[in-house]
């Protein structure tokens, strides 16, 4: 334990917002071959639960607290995992650990999980892929996650003061409430009547919805995926800190589940964005025929401003009456990725704004990066733009 306590490992896991299924994930990591390879553990289905009082093992258990081939079970265990100490150091050695810190960026999920989960956020910490997704996206968040200054009315000090609220610190009490007296004072302050200074922040009413949607099929494989979605996940993180709701769905020729970022649950939804692959091919019109519909509806019942952001290939083909309707019911803002030759699309005049990607971006690292964080600043300034 102290040999793993020392781990780099350790030292971030001090300070990530892991769920106990990330925790479970690790430990598969680093027990998985231990175990299979304990010669015992067939029996140990057989036996009762261990107690989970970590001070009962500092002593002889007492007569009748564990069944004895417990006892057996779980000192032939400790012996077995202390005589592969070193592979289990090295495989704390080989979890990645950007993966972990880009997970911790993002809010927990609840302690319950789905298998799907499970899987997802399994399959990211052995993808060469998703590896090169996280390595993209650490590149761009450090310049997303600076200090961002707030606009609206709150009850910190900071800036000027923008309002006056029945709600604030002692320090912010409007000085002519100071005049009353003691009495009346106090019964003020019990009933929530007394006036403060209210000073600028980001308004709290999630009226926008930033609708991402990111191209999953073959044509967007290799360095256009990468670059996909390490776009998708900065301009996410950018879009929470603005504030508004984060939807992000991929699509090929069908339209997937949509992962809701704003609610509880956004490590197991960037594990989905890292981790999902698709089988499928490429019918555009079908998808966005289906999404025009859902916006009609989600307009219609939820009264939401809607800003739709489309990651997607250069050759991303619909109709200019179906890009029409998109626009009806929602700011649109594409990007397309192009695989060699220009842009010829007859409907972009339809969009609220795009961006293309050519092919030399990719040729260096430092291209890709820049190109990502000016198309995050300029479509988030499109979302600012709209909520206001």
């Amino acid at each position: 334990m102290q040999e793993i306590s020392a781990t780099e490992l350790a030292n971030v896991a001090t300070t990530w917002r892991g769920n106990s299924q990330l925790v479970a994930v690790i430990l598969s990591r680093l027990l998985r071959v231990p175990l299979e390879t304990w010669p015992r553990r067939r029996q140990w289905r057989q036996t009762a639960d261990l107690p989970l009082d970590p001070a009962i093992y500092r002593a002889p258990l007492p007569r009748g607290q564990v069944a004895q081939t417990t006892t057996d079970l779980a000192t032939s265990l400790q012996s077995h995992l202390a005589g592969n100490r070193l592979y289990i150091l090295t495989a704390a050695e080989q979890v990645d650990l950007d993966t972990l810190r880009l997970l911790s960026l993002f809010e927990d999920g609840p302690e319950g999980g789905t298998s799907l989960d499970l899987a997802d956020l399994l399959t990211i910490f052995s993808s060469p892929e998703a590896h090169n997704v996280v390595n993209f996206s650490m590149d761009l968040l450090p310049s997303v996650l600076e200090a961002v200054r707030q606009s609206g009315a709150q009850t910190s000090s900071l800036d000027g003061y923008a309002t006056i609220e029945r709600r604030g610190s002692i320090d912010s009490v409007m000085l002519s409430e100071l005049a009353y007296d003691e009495d009346l004072f106090e019964r003020k302050l019990i009933d929530n009547e007394l006036l403060y200074y209210g000073h600028e922040k980001e308004h709290t009413e999630q009226r926008t919805l930033h609708y991402i949607m990111v191209d999953s099929s073959a044509s967007m494989r290799g360095q256009r995926e990468v670059f996909a979605r390490g776009l998708a996940l900065t301009l996410s993180k950018k879009l929470l800190i603005q504030g508004g709701r984060v939807w992000i769905r991929f699509f090929d020729s069908r339209a997937y589940t949509i992962r809701d970022l704003t609610l509880p649950g956004g490590q197991s939804a960037i594990a989905h964005l890292l981790s999902f692959r698709s089988e499928r091919g490429r019918n555009y019109s079908r998808v966005f025929a289906q999404i025009a519909g859902e916006l009609r509806t989600l307009r219609r019942k939820q009264r939401r401003d809607v800003f739709l952001y489309l990651i997607t290939h250069g050759q991303c083909h619909i109709d200019r009456s179906l890009a029409r309707q998109l626009a009806q019911s929602a700011q649109v803002y594409g990007v397309f990725m192009l695989p060699s030759a220009s842009l010829h699309l007859d409907y972009l005049d339809e969009l609220a704004g795009y961006q293309i990607v050519e092919q030399q971006t990719f040729a260096t690292r430092r291209a890709s990066v820049d190109r990502a964080l000016e198309i995050v600043e300029q479509a988030s300034r499109r979302g600012r733009s709209h909520k206001a």
